[in-house]
């Protein structure tokens, strides 16, 4: 049995994990005062978080193999680097959960981790060359050539919510302008909205959605939408044309608005097929939706031993 925690820009999730089941998990909603005083909070919930299900399954810590962490930012050796939509540079959790529960913690990009996760056990099995992109707060991704995860000698993670779609853009948190995930991610799409609807309080996904629903016969809503599909296909195509995938899997929170922008998004890329260099890759749904990157923290160290 392991632990697997996905820690996002703005909620955690923590399960035991056993072979590619969830046995049991919680979830934590990020508040904004909590990303105030992130590198606190964030060990402080998790060793909590862990406790609550060691205990409500008549566990102990002994019985958990090691903790495994998809996190948000670039790393290198387990160190944590940049963190952009949590507002980190430079953050030490390691040790102090390796203190805490006297047994082994690793920790991989999150992108990449709910990547093997669907590469191994879910919509990607049957792909050799396949993208996953983690659609939420920001935008994360991972490629497989061959079978086999990309990645540098310098980094865990490849910037794809960092790719420039407009020259004249907005500034990112990053300081680049005009990036991918300020246009397509269920952050920018939630901004969006609540500069339309004139709501002034923040909202959770749950009613993000609701609302979506509930205006969707609207004019302005489809506007909102169209021009939201139409973002996520130009980043999508520029993706395409740099690694000519057979297959896209998106997770993240965007699994939960499947109904909403799933077959929208296959047609409108459908229809602009001209755009790519070869064919328009197969559109799929993570399998795990959002809790491949729960799983895919659990296996960190099965994926590296398999490489060595």
């Amino acid at each position: 049995m392991k632990i697997g925690i996905d820690i996002g820009g703005s909620h955690i999730g923590v399960g035991l994990v056993n072979g590619a089941k969830i046995v049991s998990k919680k979830e934590i909603d990020l508040r904004k005062e909590d990303k105030e005083n992130v590198k606190k909070i964030i060990p402080k919930l998790i060793k909590e978080t862990i406790q609550k299900l060691l205990f409500e399954n008549k566990m102990q810590i002994t019985n958990i193999e090691y903790i495994g962490i998809a996190f948000p930012a670039s790393l290198r050796n387990n160190q944590i680097g940049m963190s952009v939509n949590l507002g980190l540079n430079g953050f030490e959790i390691r040790s102090d959960l390796e203190e805490y529960f006297k047994i082994p913690v690793y920790i991989r990009n999150d992108a990449k981790c709910a990547a093997l996760y669907e590469k191994k056990y879910g919509s990607l099995q049957t792909f050799s060359n396949a993208i996953f992109l983690t659609i939420g707060t920001g935008i994360g991704g991972a490629a497989f050539y061959n079978g086999d995860l990309l990645g540098t000698a310098q980094n865990d993670l490849f910037k794809i919510g960092h790719i420039s779609i407009n020259k004249d853009g907005p500034i990112c948190k990053c300081k680049r302008k005009g990036c991918f995930e300020n246009y397509a991610s269920i952050r920018a799409l939630k901004t969006i909205i609540r500069k339309e609807y004139c709501i002034e309080n923040d909202i959770t996904g749950l009613e993000l959605r609701n609302l979506i629903k509930e205006h969707v016969q609207e004019e302005n809503m489809q506007k909102i939408l169209n021009e939201y599909v139409d973002n996520l296909c130009i980043g999508m195509s520029t993706i395409t044309n740099l690694f000519e995938p057979d297959a896209i899997a998106i997770g993240g929170s965007f699994a939960h608005y499947k109904d909403i922008f799933l077959e929208k998004l296959r047609k409108k890329l459908e229809e602009n097929k001209q755009k790519f260099h070869d064919s328009c890759p197969e559109i799929l749904l993570a399998y795990a939706k959002n809790d491949a990157g729960i799983i895919g923290a659990s296996i960190i160290m099965d994926e590296e031993e398999k490489d060595g």
